[in-house]
């Protein structure tokens, strides 16, 4: 499936919570702001237009998305109704079940066609406040997003294998938008809970594969300002150029899932559970930007070809990117960081290449924190573009990298590191670096001794593993603490503590 379809989805899915959002107080202007809104994601929209006292009723109505010659969504819906209450307010009633298509390309140069229907129970939309200053509110028992047909090159596939369904319990909200120099929203969204399942089969291989999952207690807040003069909807390039920004933190309270894979010869299966988590994303001029967080995971997996069951858990685990998104001629900011704090497994699995327990069993860490500035070569939201660069070329040129922090303390032994490094980016040739890392080993011999013990390392092995630490380390002031600076020089020497080796 391209990369469409899931943005598709997705935003078709939001469209009917969303800010929705420019209303007035008559059902008319309602409805035209509604339109406005939609029309800002890509789709144009057909209806026809009825009064009847103190309601608007529109019928037959569809939504259109075409992003290219073949990707594309469409929504329909019987009709929709927006009655003026006497306090002011106006009350926005949809359909139980709207009706979407999304169809796009895949890898090998066919066509995907996905039917699904959006179910709803109970949903209910009141619009309030002024042209300048609007707010909705919506409750609903249930939203159910689910797949009715799966087209691929014109062949059919059978719904029992090949399905989706998405299922929001309890949901409710808020969302808010004001007029002044931009259009700026704001949402927030409670859900009791969500299901979720995915099956689908290879038709050439028969393998299956089926992810299914749930989610409790999760919540979302998110603000958006949009320019009056934005572009041309669901252009994310020329949005930006006028001002876009866009940020959203979305958390839960526990999560559940697995994944099963089958085929005629083997069969796997991965079950994963976890406590509170969250992910923070935001875009404008400095890029996009991901902060994920996770605790309390643990992770099984079994299957035909593993003869014990393989576990692990992660007491904390976290992620941040930052990207720029724009091709630009000064380099900006960019950002990587990952960390696993408390990674442990199970004793039978530590059992497989250390039964006589000779390694500490303690929980492990990882962590690495990198930045620096790089220049983007194309414009990451318009992909097409890195087809326009020369061969060989890399998509960005990265002027300097800040290794904040590097951190592994795992089986006795600990390892940590800082250091900076500066690119020099020719015309021709790989980038040229310049600076040094500053690592410290702690624990090295004796981590060198209990791997022997477990028969994991042979004697001449370690002689030569000893041999090079002493090449590359000197003696640190605490007992099996060694210090190594590594360091590349103008001339492209690499030098280690202060001692040329290449």
């Amino acid at each position: 499936m391209s990369r469409y379809s899931p943005l598709c989805m997705a935003t078709s899915a939001l469209v009917f919570l969303a800010p929705a959002a420019w209303a007035e107080i008559t059902a008319d202007d309602v409805w035209s702001d509604w339109r406005t809104y939609i029309k800002s994601f890509g789709y144009s929209v057909q209806g026809q237009e009825q009064r009847a006292g103190d309601q608007l009723i529109i019928s037959g109505v569809k939504m259109d998305m075409v992003t290219d010659d073949v990707a594309g969504a469409s929504i329909t819906m019987d009709r929709i109704v927006m009655t003026e209450q006497s306090d002011g307010t106006v009350s926005i009633d949809l359909p139980t079940i709207m009706p979407m298509t999304f169809t796009s390309p895949d890898p090998q140069g066919g066509t995907t066609r996905i039917s699904m229907d959006y179910r709803q129970t109970n949903l209910e939309i009141l619009a309030s406040g002024s042209a300048d200053a609007l707010r909705y509110a919506y409750t609903a028992d249930g939203i159910t997003l689910e797949t009715t047909g799966f087209e691929v090159n014109g062949e059919v596939l059978p719904p029992e294998q090949n399905a989706i369904e998405v299922s929001f319990q309890d949901l409710s909200g808020t969302s808010s938008s004001t007029r002044g120099e931009t259009y700026a929203y704001a949402q927030d969204l409670d859900v009791a809970s969500l299901r979720y399942s995915i099956s689908t089969v290879d038709p050439a291989t028969q393998s299956r594969s089926v992810i299914a999952g749930q989610m409790q207690e999760l919540g979302f807040e998110g603000q958006t300002e949009l320019p009056f003069e934005a572009g041309e909807p669901g252009d994310m390039n020329a949005m930006l150029d006028y001002g876009l920004t866009a940020e959203g933190t979305f958390d839960y309270a526990a999560n559940a899932s697995t994944i099963e894979i089958s085929s005629v010869v083997e069969t796997s299966e991965v079950a994963l559970i976890s406590g509170p988590g969250s992910l923070g994303v935001s875009m404008g001029e400095n890029g996009l930007e991901y902060d994920a967080r996770q605790t309390e995971t643990q992770m099984e997996v079994s299957g035909s070809r593993v003869p014990i069951p393989l576990s692990f858990a992660i007491n904390e685990s976290a992620f941040n990117l930052l990207l720029p998104l724009r091709k630009s001629d000064t380099p900006e900011d960019f950002a990587l960081g990952l960390s696993l704090d408390g990674f442990s497994m199970s004793d039978a699995l530590w059992g497989l290449f250390d039964p006589a327990a000779q390694l500490p069993r303690d929980p492990a860490t990882i962590a690495v924190d990198l930045a620096g500035k790089a220049k983007l070569l194309f414009d990451f939201l318009d992909p097409t573009e890195a087809i326009d660069l020369a061969p060989g070329k890399a998509p960005a040129e990265i002027e300097n990298v800040d290794i904040r922090q590097l951190l592994v303390t795992a089986v006795g032994a600990k390892l940590t590191g800082t250091g900076a490094f500066a690119f020099e980016n020719p015309e021709v040739g790989p980038p040229k670096p310049q600076g040094a890392v500053d690592l410290t080993l702690t624990g090295g011999n004796a981590l060198i001794d209990k791997l022997i013990a477990a028969g994991l390392l042979p004697e001449e092995q370690a002689m030569g593993a000893r041999m090079m630490m002493g090449l590359l380390a000197v003696p640190g002031q605490t007992p099996d603490t060694l210090n190594s600076r590594i360091e590349i020089n103008a001339q492209g020497h690499v030098l280690a503590n202060g001692q040329r080796i290449q």
